[in-house]
């Protein structure tokens, strides 16, 4: 299989879950956003690279962030469970350290530090 074929089918799998994971307003009726921000720890780098990711309503509720690495392989970020535990316990906020399963420990990107918010209707 040639890597354009891989490309096509690994969006429409990404666009086949979306579609399963249905909207934000249907999982999370109470939910009116939900903010990550992201704190990437590079290697040699001494100011981590910010990232925010917003959800809002209308979004698809899959909530797995895609590594930056270039060399990374079915890894990323799942914040699912983080969410599904706070909006369970009515949390507003919860901080912590993720690393991606897809990298070696020490390739750019693999680790960061994060802030999830959530706030309710």
């Amino acid at each position: 299989m040639n890597r354009k074929m891989k490309i096509s089918m690994a969006k429409a799998d990404k666009k086949q879950q979306n579609i399963d994971a249905g909207v934000m307003s249907a999982r999370f009726p109470d939910v009116a956003s939900i903010v990550i921000s992201m704190r990437y720890k590079q290697v040699g780098v001494l100011e981590p690279f910010h990232r925010v990711v917003n959800f809002f309503p209308g979004s698809y509720a899959v909530f797995k962030i895609n590594c930056l690495n270039e060399g990374c392989v079915g890894g990323g970020f799942d914040f699912s469970k983080i969410i599904n535990t706070m909006v369970r316990d009515l949390k507003n906020v919860s901080r912590g350290e993720l690393s991606c399963k897809g990298c070696g420990p020490d390739a750019d990107f693999s680790h960061l530090g994060y802030e999830v918010t959530v706030r309710y209707a």
